[in-house]
């Protein structure tokens, strides 16, 4: 978790002071164009780089600080109540959905593909994974006999994480291309 927050929290802030930067020089080239298919300029120029009216980057800046400090707490051995994940798991899912709408979007209408964006795709699915993991925790703690099962699950998170970000950036590419 704490990985994806701070990948996510990055490039959420680089974006953002590129965008800035972009308001104030028309003429200005983000640190992230690299080619014509990687080209952050023309992402952060079309719509759906501002949702909600102002740019998407910032609700990245915001979110991944929160689990910036719950990975952190984390790491520090906290303990957070069911009611909390459950939360968690609705805020990152909605994220993770929002996350796919905006890589079809860049890939299919905007024609162009943003690296930092894709950083902070990448960080939303392993913020996502984790707290799947930590709901699966109190069942792999309890001496249940589905505990052995669902503590598999969790340990094939890892790599279920893994392919679905390589699926989700690499159609990307081959939608761009």
């Amino acid at each position: 978790m704490l990985v994806g927050a701070v990948a996510g929290f990055f490039a959420s802030f680089v974006l953002t002071i590129d965008k800035i930067k972009l308001l104030k020089d028309s003429q200005f080239v983000p640190s992230c164009n690299i080619s014509e298919t990687l080209n952050c300029k023309s992402v952060m120029l079309s719509e759906q780089a501002e949702v909600f009216g102002f740019p998407n980057s910032l609700i990245g800046v915001g979110a991944f600080a929160v689990f910036v400090a719950v990975g952190v707490a984390l790491l520090a051995g906290i303990r957070f109540p069911a009611w909390f994940w459950q939360f968690a798991l609705i805020g990152t899912a909605t994220a993770a959905f929002f996350c796919h709408w905006l890589a079809y979007q860049t890939t299919f209408v905007i024609g162009a593909l943003c690296p930092y964006c894709m950083v902070a795709w990448s960080g939303t699915l392993l913020i996502l994974s984790s707290i799947i993991q930590e709901m699966l925790r109190p069942r792999i703690e309890s001496e249940s006999e589905e505990s052995a099962s669902v503590a598999k699950i969790s340990r094939a998170m890892p790599l279920f994480h893994t392919l679905w970000v390589a699926m989700l950036i690499g159609s990307a590419f081959v939608g761009v291309n």
